[in-house]
């Protein structure tokens, strides 16, 4: 049964001078403008994402500002901090909570989203993301050129495998109706068409009408581009594709990369310069890419880099760069919160194009990983670890957010379960929203940033709803 709920909003609340106006939901956004376009409070399990705009007023640099997305189950899905805020007497804030193929579409419900200035909730809003009880789930194992691989649950024979496609003016579109060419278990295998690089949802129908959850799969570019960094330098990830920051729409497939001990931005890969020193500092009112270059590559992709510093260009329109040639300085102009660059990739020469998925040749560097290989070794006596229980059905998620502490050295964190018949994935998620996926069921990160931190763990194989497991995090 699909429950249906009406979200209420509060009054503004104040700390200090910050106040925080009024919270507004929908299902479209203009980042231009930093407006809601589609109000909406219910979203259905295949909804692309739930947006959330407000504005808040006398700013003062120093305040520490996040947006909590709350499940249904009261454990925070999301968590998004802006801790380097100017003093402002205005500033817009636009955040985006992925759910179609993501964690959100299995937890139906009352969602909650909470703005906390200084550690003080302001305002907070409630909205629903419709589901109906169902066995039927599938999850994403491989994509090739020529084959799909999901696990699924709930399948027969007769259950369709459906492929779609989404688009910013048609949305989710249907293009592609599969049907399984081997089973061994719980492992489907179907060809499949090609596909451009894309972002993509798998979801399972039966014939009487029953369908599962979306599934997420991307199709990424084979351009081959390597980070645009040098490689004395060191640099880590701070948002990937699909980040509640400001990576939707337009910029779903971006990546935003900060400097720990670094300077210059270099090109991903070689090409044709065009050179937009357009004089900008940091522009909090103003939500544009601030100074950026662009390169047009032989295959017809151009890749684009963002937010540099005024006066610091080393190139310009015309000239040909190779891979890894700087380009320019790294910079916080146009609408930036720190010192990073905005790069991504499309199949027009405007910056505001659509994104395409990319993948990077990853250079040790670029702090995109630190896991300690292997599964846990038996250690000496520790103190005594909290430890986490939970249970899950197929394909469902559960999570738990886990304060790091400024200043710690290491974060460590342990899944097990008992049962040989199961299998989970762990993901943990950084406050600037780093993904960590461990290839075992342990993961240690050296120096983690301070803030909330989420623990994700889903199930992948193993029947019925009860599927335990347990999680030691440790912050020290």
């Amino acid at each position: 049964m699909v429950r249906t709920v009406l979200f209420a909003l509060l009054l503004p609340l104040t700390v200090g001078a910050a106040t925080v106006g009024e919270l507004r939901l929908g299902s479209a956004a203009n980042e231009s403008t930093c407006t809601i376009t589609r109000s909406a409070a219910r979203f259905t399990a295949d909804s692309e994402q739930a947006f959330v705009q407000f504005v808040a007023r006398g700013v003062r640099a120093g305040d520490r500002l996040r947006i909590d997305w709350i499940a249904p189950s009261g454990a925070t899905s999301s968590s998004v901090p802006y801790d380097t805020l100017p003093t402002t007497a205005n500033l817009c804030f636009l955040s985006a909570l992925p759910i179609g193929g993501f964690e959100p579409a299995t937890q139906p419900g009352v969602w909650t989203v909470r703005v906390v200035v200084n550690e003080a909730v302001l305002q907070q809003a409630r909205f629903e993301v419709q589901g109906a009880a169902t066995n039927l789930a599938a999850r994403v194992v491989r994509v090739t050129d020529q084959e799909l691989v999901i696990d699924a649950t709930g399948a027969t024979s007769d259950t369709s495998i459906n492929i779609a496609r989404y688009s910013p003016s048609g949305g989710w579109q249907y293009i592609a109706p599969l049907l399984a060419e081997h089973q061994e278990g719980n492992r489907i295998t179907a060809p499949i068409p090609k596909l451009e690089a894309a972002e993509y949802l798998v979801i399972l129908r039966n014939p009487d009408g029953t369908q599962s959850p979306p599934s997420r799969f991307v199709v990424s570019t084979g351009g081959g581009y390597a980070m645009p960094t040098l490689s004395t330098e060191h640099w880590r990830i701070s948002q990937r594709p699909y980040g509640s920051y400001s990576h939707w729409g337009r910029s779903i497939h971006a990546y935003d990369i900060a400097p720990i001990d670094a300077r210059f931005v270099a090109a991903m890969r070689g090409g044709i310069v065009s050179a937009h020193d357009l004089g900008f500092g940091q522009t909090p009112n103003l939500r544009i890419f601030g100074n950026y270059i662009t390169i047009q590559h032989d295959d017809g992709e151009f890749s684009h880099y963002a937010h540099l510093k005024t006066g610091t260009f080393r190139v310009r329109t015309g000239q040909r760069v190779d891979a890894g040639e700087v380009l320019a300085e790294v910079g916080t102009s146009g609408y930036s919160f720190g010192r990073h660059v905005h790069v991504h990739v499309t199949k027009a020469a405007s910056i505001s194009a659509q994104s395409i998925p990319f993948r990077f040749e990853e250079k040790s560097s670029v702090l995109t990983k630190v896991v300690t290989p292997g599964r846990p070794q038996p250690a000496k006596a520790q103190p005594t670890r909290p430890r986490w229980n939970g249970a899950l059905g197929f394909a469902e998620w559960w999570t738990r957010i886990l304060p790091v502490p400024r200043g710690a050295k290491a974060l460590e964190v342990k899944l097990g379960w008992e049962d040989q018949g199961t299998d989970f994935d762990l993901y943990v998620v950084s406050p600037s929203g780093h993904t960590y996926r461990p290839e075992s069921e342990a993961v240690r990160i050296e120096t983690p940033e301070p803030g909330p931190w989420r623990v994700s763990v889903q199930a992948v194989r193993g029947a019925g709803n009860n599927l335990s497991f347990w999680v030691e995090p440790s912050a020290r």
